[in-house]
């Protein structure tokens, strides 16, 4: 890409650096997270500063051969976001996910527009769950951790079937479970075919969706927590109880 194009960008996060300055995490349309130094930002003359907000739909130019890139040019293409609450806690829960695990200058396409799907639906309750456990799957396919939707045997997926996840090879059949206590720790293939057709009516699906994707997450984001879950917890023990978690 040319230093002269713009490219649509999602404001990730964001921190001071020296004494005017900002580092920037972008999430691009074409070059995936870039890591990049905004000059003067924070400065009361900037004509960034109200523009290099999250939630805001972006353009951006940048420059630079290095993983730490100058952004140069930054305009807003439409109204940012606005959320409270369960939605805003998503939407940053969204950002700090992809900004741990994303590599700077992963080419992340499809992340791309599911992120930008999911700050379109966030403020529907009922949307907001399946846009996030769509995200996290992008965000896993990414990184090379999405599941392949079928047995460690490579036949299908069966409805009546339960499943272990096992890392490094995938859904393990579990055809002869009786008793509910195992079934709580197995996955039914009926969900899991649902969640590989991005079909979300039952709740079921859902539950199991967040379950898997909590799964396959832990071991990528390691022992450090996320600031995020935490507010959540503040948010499910405040006197509003969220209907969506991360």
């Amino acid at each position: 890409m040319s230093v002269n194009d713009y490219q649509p960008a999602w404001l990730l996060h964001a921190r001071p650096y020296r004494e005017t300055s900002s580092l920037a995490w972008l999430l691009t349309l074409e070059d995936g997270r870039v890591d990049a130094v905004v000059r003067g930002v924070r400065s009361r003359k900037s004509r960034y500063r109200a523009l290099l907000q999250p939630f805001t739909p972006l353009q951006v130019r940048l420059k630079g051969h290095h993983e730490l890139k100058t952004l140069v040019g930054l305009e807003s293409t439409s109204a940012p976001h606005w959320f409270q609450g369960e939605a805003l806690v998503c939407g940053l829960y969204a950002n700090e996910l992809i900004s741990r695990l994303l590599l700077a200058g992963q080419p992340a396409q499809m992340l791309f527009r599911d992120y930008s799907l999911l700050l379109n639906l966030l403020a529907d309750a009922e949307q907001r769950e399946p846009a996030l456990r769509r995200l996290e799957l992008s965000l896993l396919e990414a990184l090379g951790y999405a599941p392949s939707w079928q047995a460690v045997t490579g036949e299908s997926l069966l409805p009546d079937w339960y499943y272990a996840y096992q890392f490094g090879q995938g859904f393990v059949p579990r055809h002869a479970v009786s008793h509910p206590d195992a079934r709580a720790a197995l996955y039914g293939g009926e969900q899991l075919l649902a969640i590989a057709e991005d079909n979300w009516q039952n709740p079921a699906t859902r539950k199991t969706a967040k379950r898997l994707t909590r799964q396959l997450l832990q071991p990528l984001l390691g022992n450090k927590p996320l600031q995020s879950r935490q507010l959540f917890q503040q948010l499910a023990s405040s006197t509003i109880r969220p209907k969506t978690s991360e």
